[in-house]
Parts: structure tokens; sequence; C-alpha cells
């Protein structure tokens, strides 16, 4: 076997083994409609605040202001200007103009 078809079969061999694998890594997203978890960071952030309290979080990149929100019975950081949580109880929010 001549040497560039041992190479395209090398390849071929190395792009199906990692395959499964990218499909895997994509994979952390939650189920369309249901609501991802916020990170760890972000409830500790919130620890002895009252809801709607404001407060600056440090990350690696930079840091940003947050609001301390209700998650689930538990308050959470979220960004400034994020949209808001949908319901719990299954109504349609209601957005002011």
């Amino acid at each position: 076997m001549p040497l560039s078809q041992r190479k395209n079969l090398v390849l071929c061999c190395l792009m199906t083994a990692m395959l499964p694998m990218l499909t895997w890594a994509g994979n952390d997203r939650p189920p369309r409609g249901e609501r991802r978890r916020p990170p760890q960071a972000a409830f500790d952030a919130c620890k002895g605040k009252t809801e709607g309290a404001s407060i600056t979080i440090a990350t690696p990149h930079g840091s940003f202001k947050a609001i301390c929100r209700n998650f689930e019975g538990t308050l959470a950081a979220v960004p400034e200007g994020a949209p808001p949580s949908p319901p719990t109880d299954g109504s349609v929010p209601t957005q002011g103009r």
C-alpha cells in the first residue's frame, strides 16, 4: 500500500474515533424548555444576601454586576440585564413595553 493511502487510512480511522467524543462534548445543555442550573459560584455569591441585592462578581475574565434572584428556593447571582426567569407555575410572563 502506498504511503499516501496509508496516511488517508490513518486519518480516516482517527476521525472515526474522535467523532463520538465531539458529539458527547457538546451535550451538556439541558433539554429544550428545561432551565439550566446556575453554577455553584452564583449560589455562593448570594449567601447571606436578600433577593434583589446588587453584588459584583469577580471572574478570571473580569468582574460584572449581578443581582441575587430566587432559583428553586435558593438565591443565585444573575448578571444585571439578564432576562427574567420564567415563572414556575406555568403561567406566561408579561413583558412591559
